[in-house]
């Protein structure tokens, strides 16, 4: 590796660093998704982990084993709670490199001058780029979710699934590998379409390579570490995942599970998703990566081993949304945007050769466009750090200006649940017509979390029938992605604030 490659190399690594610790510096409010999980993590042993969730929860059993950890020695401020997924995110930084150089070669970027030398292998500097600024990679950095584990799994079992291919009498990366199949899934819950995609591509490899002398050791290995990944699994279903698979969030994630009803309908929705994955690693430039990986993807046909590595987890996870077994939607999808970077390095890499020697500069406009959304999205992120819902700040107003008496109602219980280690008065699973009359006979402060310039309240019933009362409005104040209002009968001989905004 050059000079210039390991500059640019070392400046996306610090830039990851800065943009993820930047994010966990601002120490944002938990927000109600994190809340629903911790308060698994407060209230349940290491047992009762295994067992349903409360508020509908999924999360991996070691996942939620070491946050308890964490919280039974460190409290449960976010600074602990989300020094997992920090950790985690910033390994992963560290993979991608070693990762993307197995899949498109050295790194050895095209001179800006032209000509031969250097040319081959630029798309992994790409690679590192997108795993580098990925907003979401960012963004669930800094949440009390196992999200970025699952991408530091994904890495993990591709890199040590490559180095067997290439290196089978490694005994490093071979216990590794089988180390990854027992555990991962303990983890991190698709990482099973990950492993199970890469004892394939080891029997493939075998198959290819079948009259080697090592070939026996190959497809040892690969049915080693399929069995492994089926036997953990089944232990996995039996102890935990059966537990957390809940109606609720089958009707939850119902749109998530591939659409059966036609053919045309299969297509369309497979489509959709494999779009919505690409919008999931990049910031809305899902389109031009999905063209950019079947490229990379159709450059590969002559190593079927590594496109199988790369694309057979897909396939798997899709016969499982099929089964209705994992639903591929969101957050979800997040296990497979390593590939996807990883298929358009390489795309970007075979277009970079294809292009006239003096003009290889040019093969440099189309990735930095794939970029610059995600560079803008980082640039601001450096100045300001915008939180999803700032409950925190929101029940620190209330608790500075409530008298007693007062009645509080919040949207997401479990958010105050978190932070006072006990429900409110009311929430959004009280009748509206009892938070209409707390209203009506007393002083009511309404906690609620708002989505979007058009107001829509998460708790839309009860705040429309407090507001069409006969109550008058003591007090507003809105912070982001909250609202606290306090509401009072038109008698109330409490004192008149004037309505605040937030700073």
């Amino acid at each position: 590796m050059g000079r210039f490659s390991r500059n640019i190399l070392f400046a996306l690594f610090a830039l990851g660093i800065v943009l993820r610790v930047r994010q966990y510096a601002a120490c944002p409010s938990y927000w109600y998704d994190e809340a629903y999980l911790l308060l698994n993590i407060f209230h349940k042993s290491y047992v009762d982990l295994f067992g349903p969730l409360r508020d509908d929860q999924a999360a991996p059993p070691l996942f939620l084993w070491l946050l308890r950890g964490l919280y039974q020695f460190m409290g449960g401020s976010e600074w602990w709670m989300r020094l997992p997924a920090l950790a985690a995110s910033v390994i992963s930084l560290l993979v991608m490199a070693p990762l993307a150089r197995c899949i498109v070669g050295p790194l050895t970027p095209p001179s800006p001058l032209g000509g031969e030398g250097g040319v081959r292998g630029c798309g992994a500097l790409w690679a590192a780029a997108f795993c580098t600024l990925g907003h979401h990679a960012i963004a669930h950095a800094n949440e009390v979710k196992p999200y970025a584990l699952d991408l530091l799994m994904t890495e993990l079992i591709l890199l040590a699934a490559l180095r067997c291919q290439v290196i089978v009498r490694s005994w490093r990366f071979c216990i590794a590998l089988c180390l990854l199949a027992m555990l991962a899934p303990w983890v991190s819950y698709p990482s099973v379409f990950i492993l199970s995609g890469a004892s394939l591509a080891l029997l493939v490899h075998a198959f290819r390579h079948r009259h080697t002398a090592d070939n026996k050791a190959r497809i040892i290995l690969a049915c080693t570490v399929g069995g492994l990944t089926a036997l953990s699994s089944l232990i996995l279903w039996s102890l935990a995942v059966r537990h957390q698979a809940t109606s609720t969030l089958q009707a939850f994630w119902n749109a998530s599970f591939l659409d059966l009803s036609s053919p045309g309908a299969a297509v369309t929705w497979i489509g959709f998703c494999l779009i919505e994955a690409g919008n999931y690693g990049t910031r809305e430039m899902g389109l031009p990566v999905v063209v950019l990986a079947l490229i990379g993807a159709a450059s590969l046909r002559h190593q079927p081993a590594r496109l199988v590595l790369l694309v057979g987890p897909l396939l798997l996870a899709l016969v499982a949304s099929a089964l209705r077994l994992y639903p591929l939607g969101g957050r979800l999808l997040f296990f497979l945007v390593p590939c996807l970077w990883l298929l358009v390095a390489r795309s970007i890499d075979v277009l970079m050769q294809w292009l006239p020697v003096r003009m290889r500069w040019s093969g440099w406009i189309l990735p930095a466009a794939l970029l610059a959304p995600a560079l803008l999205w980082a640039g601001q992120h450096l100045i300001i750090v915008t939180p999803r819902c700032q409950f925190r700040e929101a029940f620190t107003y209330v608790a500075a200006h409530r008298q007693p008496g007062d009645v509080l109602w919040v949207s997401h219980p479990q958010v105050y649940e978190v932070y006072h280690g006990r429900a409110p008065d009311l929430s959004a699973y009280s009748s509206p017509t009892q938070v209409e009359q707390a209203a009506r006979t007393g002083r009511l402060w309404m906690v609620c979390a708002v989505a979007g310039s058009q107001e829509r309240y998460t708790a839309a019933e009860t705040v429309r029938r407090v507001k069409a009362s006969s109550c008058i409005v003591i007090d507003r104040c809105r912070f982001r992605g909250v609202e606290v209002a306090l509401y009072g009968p038109p008698t109330s001989l409490a004192p008149f604030f004037v309505p605040q905004t937030s700073p």
